[in-house]
């Protein structure tokens, strides 16, 4: 058996690993949302009493365990995307865990440092710290803790005030909460009752005002006017559209051609990447034989080619066209995912392109506006994009002519993910761009998961993932915009505030407390100075 000491020292990293381990079964894609509540218990449990240094090392512990196996599935997108051998793709994952997992350790860091030196209660600067890292931490996957409690829609309905950042917000506070209670009966400290009292007025007004909520939204899209859109999910994946595009195309067209014939249809919407083509203006028509026939307007992926500055410059695309195949409006994708639509610095290191040969070299876009179907207006993301929150904020604005859109569109393909849990986590980490604008959000993708979200962030249509289907639903066109629209994260700004003046106040607080000591130690010798002969 190992010394004593030994045991004890290594304890506090074992709870780091433990919470990370709960950290991203708790996650959406695991599922087991409760997790969430109590993931971060054992490392505050860890940190306690450990140097703020030591209380960093083992968040970024926590983080590296938490994001590893959240995100197992990247080793599966370096090697797809990237065709990168599996152990440079282990690495790959090992790399992106270790960056994302600094919010784990500057949560810890920070909260450990403000609690020691300030007395500040941890119950209010655990949840403060990590609301703001989650904010500003850049991340090349962001994710949210909020997320995984997407099924409980009482409690993320706050979204549309605070953004995810607010639900966020709650699950770090459920987790201090816990722990104060625990560490003080551990301790057999005296217990206030007063953090338990406030935390449970907390949960109860959020769920009030979600309860409240559900009811409006719902009344209003019950009224409101509909579009009737069909999606269709092919269950082809990215390795044989790459060596069948004919096949990939005929097999929409073929299921939408059924799909219409049983259904009155206003939109059909495809995925990303269905078709390429050339295109010298921004207007015209899609190439013959694209919809062939369909005869009803269409949303769908492209690649599109654009000869300019001498050039070619490709652009992965969404093209939205009428029955007659003229093009009513395209957007181009702005958030490009590294390595998978381009290499950092290739356009001043091109020979990196021939380290990833599977690697395209795409253009960011730039056109900001909605795309008009009649007089409604659409807001259409492409990918990942749909899981930054500032950039969907941004797209619904409504572009220089303010035409807040009526919904949103995204068009995906997260067939390079392989069987994981990864579409499901990026499907969830959507549904609340839902919550956040009040929009439907209709999500097209090859293998799945395809999906159409209410305005309350319920995924009540769904195909899942790697099964070949259609879905139909009345989408309602919704109007106004919300709290979170017009000032955004700025909870994340508050809790960054904060955060700072915390830390500060921490770094006062101790420099005092050196020049306090110092005074003392320099009477101490005085006083004991033996006096001269």
């Amino acid at each position: 058996m190992l010394p004593r000491a030994i045991t004890m020292d290594l304890l506090p990293w074992i709870a780091a690993i433990a919470g990370g381990i709960l950290a991203f079964l708790g996650y959406a894609g695991f599922d087991q949302f409760y997790l969430a509540w109590i993931c971060l218990v054992p490392i505050l449990w860890a940190i306690r009493g450990q140097s703020p240094a030591r209380a960093f090392l083992m968040g970024w512990v926590a983080g590296i365990v938490g994001h590893g196996g959240g995100f197992y599935w990247i080793v599966y997108m370096f090697q797809q995307f990237a065709g990168l051998a599996w152990p440079l793709a282990a690495l790959g994952l090992l790399l992106i865990a270790a960056a994302n997992g600094i919010v784990f350790a500057a949560w810890a860091w920070a909260t450990r440092l403000i609690t020691r030196d300030t007395g500040w209660s941890v119950v209010l600067v655990s949840p403060v710290v990590w609301t703001a890292l989650e904010n500003f931490w850049p991340q090349i996957f962001p994710n949210y803790l909020g997320a995984s409690q997407y099924k409980l829609i009482l409690l993320t309905q706050i979204a549309d005030v605070t953004g995810i950042l607010g639900v966020t917000f709650l699950v770090v506070y459920t987790n201090s909460v816990i722990y104060a209670v625990i560490e003080r009966w551990v301790e057999k400290r005296f217990f206030s009752f007063r953090p338990v009292v406030v935390y449970a007025a907390v949960i109860a007004l959020v769920s009030a005002y979600g309860a409240v909520r559900i009811s409006i939204i719902d009344k209003g899209a019950f009224i409101a006017e509909k579009l009737t859109v069909g999606v269709v999910q092919t269950n082809i994946g990215a390795g044989e559209k790459h060596h069948d595009p004919g096949r990939f195309l005929r097999e929409h067209q073929e299921m939408s051609r059924k799909l219409i014939t049983i259904n009155s249809l206003d939109l059909v919407v495809w995925p990303e990447n269905v078709y390429s083509f050339n295109l010298i203006y921004r207007e015209g028509h899609l190439p013959t034989g694209v919809l062939d026939g369909l005869r009803i307007p269409t949303l769908s992926g492209a690649v599109l080619r654009v000869d300019r500055n001498g050039g070619p410059h490709f652009y992965n695309s969404a093209v939205l066209a009428d029955g007659m195949g003229k093009i009513l409006g395209i957007y181009d994708k702005m958030v490009l995912v590294p390595f998978g639509e381009f290499i950092p610095f290739g356009d001043t290191f091109p020979w990196l392109y021939s380290w990833s040969p599977y690697s395209s070299r795409f253009w960011p876009g730039e056109n900001k506006e909605p795309l008009m179907l009649g007089r409604h207006v659409l807001s259409v993301s492409i990918c990942y994009e749909d899981i930054f929150p500032g950039h969907i904020r941004m797209l619904m604005s409504g572009g220089r002519f303010r035409q807040v859109p009526e919904a949103m569109f995204n068009l995906t393909d997260d067939s390079w993910y392989g069987n994981t849990v990864e579409p499901m986590e990026h499907l969830v980490l959507a549904s609340f761009r839902a919550i956040e604008h009040r929009r439907s959000l209709i999500r097209a993708t090859n293998t799945g998961v395809s999906a159409i979200i209410d305005p309350v962030g319920r995924i009540d249509h769904r195909i899942v993932q790697w099964t070949r289907g259609t879905l139909v639903g009345r989408v309602p066109m919704m109007q106004g915009r919300t709290v979170y629209a017009v000032l955004g994260d700025w909870m994340g700004w508050l809790c960054a505030l904060l955060a700072l003046l915390g830390i500060v106040n921490a770094y006062r607080l101790a420099r005092r407390h050196l020049e306090n000591k110092k005074t003392y130690d320099g009477k101490e010798k005085k006083r004991h100075k033996r006096p001269r002969k």
